[in-house]
């Protein structure tokens, strides 16, 4: 069980609480409000003094693809499809070269938005009066002076491209250029003459290359017809110095080959012929003579034309030899005389085979001569086509230099032409999309932003100044701080009594009835302390608290009071260092009191006072003594309390401060409760600690705190005591 209510603890101790939070703005909700409301007052006196600034913005278009009234590829050229490529135009349009001419063609230097502020004051004039009087001002030269306007166009560059300003619009090829400006007139001006600028240095850039290319081509293209003219002469006399012929159609390499071929083939076909003759000679040489038949199997001799119109002959005459044989008989003539003409026949083939073979020896023997014949032309034609061949090689070699020659000046002479076309052709890479109008309503400052922009911030800076203060502040604001941060029971709360300016408090504030809330609270500490001691009457009792100016002793008259209109009570005056009883209540300033009696120069019932009002019996502190600690340490004292006890059902004794002197350390002693007096938002922590810390050291006994000058208003609204207030009248007071 005792866990889990650990548990529960720890829990509850985790929680934010926003309700104190809120409780704390609300308490300073006037002070943050001013604050706040101040401060905007300030920025808003400060923002209407402001000049107004104007913007206009020009939309400038970079083309992707460059425009092309003919096709020709121009010499000046970029890779648009690249990223780098608007990267680097966006560049171009913020250099100091565009800005440079913008400022010169605008004549900017004389503009009065541009001009440098002139600054009259004395330690300026000062400054000057001194720099005249220096030597070294007369020895000024012309570099100084071209440095110095170097200077200022370097300052007015700087001062122009802080107005301006080149953004990309996202996903597209356009740029946006905006001037900002006093001038709205001015402003526009600018913006559009940013981008009439860097088109006019694109077009420039892309003439003064094309120019140099073309003066550039033009020269090499001499060049070229040189070197072209040049080969083609040593082209010409290399064919005459070698005598080549027949260049331009075959060439000569071409002629040698074909009669190189030729010879080749007549001398295959003689080494045939050659061969076909030694093959019938071999065969002829190996036969019988007269075997006619076997000679007539040879192609060569069967295919002969006589032979063959002679076995032509010859079949026909055996074949009306072989008619007649069947018609006639032997002896008949016409058998005889085609048996005759069939003879004749064969006679005459068998002549005209012996005459082929003779034939065939002087051919075989022409054949060879004609090979060899052949067979020495072809090598000599060898012989010459190696040598025309290698004439060749370095013919064509002259040849391809003069064609390489004459293509790289059709080359440049074609580019050359086009260039001159087109050398004044002026293709933009950009164009102003929008030209940038007059603005009608300032850019910046944006007034009413800004003042609302002040109020935020201050407002939000006025709160986090409060949680800082509240911090720091260790303070005790209600009673629940009293009893945590002490350790001791709260007897009661004094409410704060609101006076009007210069009003004094009333000493009888208690009986008046304006004040009910805070005669309530005074009888409430009352009943609290008088129950707390209900078995052990506590007759002496000591008011006091750590410093002064904290109420002890407004609470000790008015506990007094309280407690005289049950008891018989004395009121005594200890605090013999700063006494106050004398003008509290209107006495004598010279008024016999505690001092008096104990030093034994008075007696005791002619020092007490009787207020009427009240009832109470007052004894306030006499002359001031050198030593005060002297007189309320001694036995007399303790006498003295003695005997008032017996005179007295009640005695409060208002003490001094516990930090300030040790009186009370002695006085508590003798006494039968101490009560501690706190000032609500005022006391330190540490202070009200060491002060008990003191009392407890010497044994005396605290009954509890008294939170005086409490806020109700403030405090009613503190989590957990909401109503409470209300509940008990405290907050009937009225200033």
């Amino acid at each position: 069980m005792q866990l889990e209510k650990n548990n529960f603890l720890q829990q509850q101790e985790q929680i934010v609480d926003l309700k104190a939070y809120w409780n704390i703005v609300m308490r300073a909700k006037w002070k943050i409000l001013g604050f706040s409301f101040f401060t905007t007052l300030l920025v808003a006196i400060f923002v209407a003094g402001m000049i107004p600034v104007y913007r206009a913005t020009a939309s400038l278009l970079m083309k992707a693809d460059q425009d092309r009234a003919v096709s020709i590829d121009a010499v000046y050229s970029l890779d648009t499809s690249r990223k780098e490529y608007f990267l680097t135009q966006f560049e171009i349009l913020k250099s100091r070269v565009v800005s440079e001419q913008v400022i010169d063609k605008l004549k900017l230097a004389n503009n009065p938005e541009f001009l440098p502020e002139e600054n009259n004051s004395v330690l300026t004039q000062f400054k000057s009066y001194i720099k005249d009087l220096l030597p070294i001002n007369s020895q000024r030269t012309h570099a100084d002076d071209e440095f110095d306007a170097r200077r200022g166009k370097v300052k007015l560059i700087e001062a122009f491209q802080s107005r301006l300003s080149i953004e990309p619009v996202r996903m597209t090829q356009l740029v946006a250029v905006s001037f900002e400006a006093t001038d709205p007139k001015l402003a526009a001006l600018v913006a559009n003459t940013v981008g009439d600028v860097y088109i006019t240095l694109e077009m420039s850039a892309q003439l003064d290359s094309t120019q140099k290319a073309t003066l550039w081509v033009k020269g090499r293209l001499e060049e070229l017809r040189k070197n072209l003219e040049k080969s083609i002469d040593e082209q010409q006399a290399y064919r005459i110095k070698e005598n080549l012929i027949d260049i331009e159609s075959k060439g000569v390499r071409s002629i040698a080959s074909d009669e190189l071929e030729s010879l080749t083939n007549s001398y295959l076909a003689a080494k045939q012929k050659r061969f076909a003759a030694e093959t019938i000679s071999l065969f002829v040489s190996k036969l019988k003579d007269g075997d006619i038949d076997s000679l007539l199997s040879l192609p060569e001799i069967s295919n002969h034309p006589l032979i063959k119109d002679i076995k032509r002959i010859e079949i026909e005459s055996e074949k009306r030899v072989s008619e007649l044989s069947f018609r006639y008989g032997k002896k008949h003539p016409k058998l005889v005389s085609a048996k005759a003409e069939l003879a004749a026949v064969q006679k005459n083939l068998k002549q005209q085979v012996t005459k082929l073979m003779r034939g065939i020896a002087k051919e075989l023997t022409a054949a060879k001569d004609n090979e060899r014949r052949v067979r020495q032309a072809l090598n000599n034609e060898k012989s010459k086509f190696q040598l025309i061949t290698n004439q060749e090689q370095g013919y064509l070699k002259l040849q391809r230099e003069v064609e390489a020659n004459r293509n790289l000046y059709k080359t440049f002479l074609q580019r050359y032409k086009e260039m001159d076309i087109t050398i004044d052709l002026e293709v933009q890479q950009a164009r102003i999309l929008d030209k940038a109008e007059v603005p009608l309503f300032p850019a910046k400052p944006k007034k009413k932003l800004i003042v609302l922009l002040a109020f935020i911030a201050s407002f939000g800076f006025a709160i986090v100044l409060t949680f800082v203060l509240n911090s720091l502040n260790d303070s005790f604001r209600s009673a629940a701080e009293v009893e945590s941060k002490l350790g001791l029971r709260l007897l009661g709360l004094i409410p704060l009594v609101k006076l009007k300016r210069k009003q004094v408090l009333p000493l009888h504030l208690f009986f008046d009835s304006t004040y009910k809330g805070f005669s309530e609270a005074i009888r409430t500490l009352r009943t609290g302390f008088v129950l707390s001691h209900i078995d052990n009457n506590h007759k002496v009792v000591v008011v006091t608290s750590s410093v002064p100016g904290e109420g002890k002793t407004t609470t000790a008259i008015n506990i007094a009071f309280a407690m005289a209109q049950m008891e018989k009570t004395l009121l005594i005056e200890a605090d013999m260092r700063r006494p106050s009883f004398t003008k509290v209540f209107s006495l004598a300033p010279y008024q016999n009191g505690l001092s008096n009696v104990i030093s034994g120069r008075e007696t005791l019932a002619s020092c007490i006072i009787h207020d009427e009002i009240s009832g109470l019996n007052i004894l306030s502190a006499g002359f001031i003594p050198p030593n005060p600690l002297e007189l309320l340490a001694s036995k007399k004292f303790v006498t003295l309390l003695d005997e008032l006890k017996q005179q007295y059902e009640r005695i409060i004794i208002d003490s001094a401060p516990t930090q300030a002197v040790s009186d009370v350390l002695h006085i508590s002693k003798n006494a039968d409760s101490v009560i501690y007096v706190v000032r609500s938002e005022s006391t330190k922590q540490a202070v009200a600690k060491k002060g008990i810390e003191r009392l407890l050291e010497v044994g005396a006994k605290i009954d509890g705190i008294v939170l005086n000058r409490v806020n109700i208003k403030t405090a009613n609204k503190d989590a957990g005591y909401a109503g409470y207030y209300d509940y008990y009248g405290y907050d009937q007071d009225k200033a």
